[in-house]
């Protein structure tokens, strides 16, 4: 998997006026990828592609929970409660049909990793609760950037999602939960030496993308990368040096 430096390198590599021009900063250029990235990412999973790798998933080790009232987050007066992510999460990409989560994931002190969480709507939880029996099922949901899991009793859950932005370290490396550990250069690490989530056959297809939307924005230039223009130019466009 690449990272974010090296995708930026060669978009830059791809033209000779994105190479020169210090106007296009490389956070300029990594945001173009990231753009064109999660509309490729999306189409594929929203075509059923992609779910079961993990070159597009990040894992959120350790999110911890706290009890609130299920009236925080639906209009639903009951004196039942749920658990609530203590922080807000990341913003997650959503598909066609949902969020693009691969797992939702309590956590057992013990063994590291508990149950797998059924993914569920607050009105569809609701409509459960108004049923003569209500099955022993964990489930959860996401509303107002927080994660809701309808066990009150889970202290803390693993998140493994498709994010639409950088997630922070302090939530890659949480320090008081679950022990995990990491050293000071890992948490440190600059976004743009952090493998990015892109999967190899769309590699190209992404750099082609960024570079011909970064030549329009930036020069006014309409690309084709089929002719075989200078620099990737359309034959008819104009000779900016």
């Amino acid at each position: 998997m690449s990272t974010m430096r090296s995708l930026v390198s060669d978009v830059r590599s791809m033209h000779k006026l994105l190479s020169t021009d210090s106007m296009i900063t490389d956070r300029a250029i990594a945001s173009e990828v990231r753009n064109e990235s999660l509309l490729l990412i999306k189409r594929e999973t929203n075509l059923r592609k992609l779910w079961a790798t993990d070159s597009i998933f990040t894992t959120i080790p350790c999110l911890e929970m706290i009890q609130v009232p299920i009236s925080e987050c639906c209009n639903y007066v009951s004196e039942c409660t749920i658990a609530r992510t203590k922080l807000k999460i990341p913003k997650i990409a959503e598909g066609n049909y949902q969020y693009v989560i691969q797992g939702v994931y309590s956590i057992n002190a013990m063994a590291g990793t508990g149950k797998k969480l059924k993914e569920i709507t607050v009105n569809r939880y609701i409509n459960l609760l108004s049923l003569p029996v209500v099955k022993n099922e964990s489930y959860y949901w996401i509303s107002n950037d927080y994660l809701y899991v309808t066990n009150p009793h889970i202290k803390a859950v693993r998140l493994v999602a498709f994010f639409e932005e950088y997630v922070s370290n302090d939530l890659l490396y949480p320090a008081d939960c679950c022990g995990v550990q990491v050293s000071t250069d890992e948490y440190c690490m600059n976004p743009l030496d952090k493998e990015f989530p892109l999967p190899g056959y769309l590699k190209s297809q992404v750099l082609t993308m960024t570079s011909q939307k970064l030549l329009q924005t930036y020069f006014n230039i309409k690309t084709d990368m089929a002719d075989n223009g200078i620099d990737g130019q359309a034959p008819n466009a104009p000779n900016l040096t």
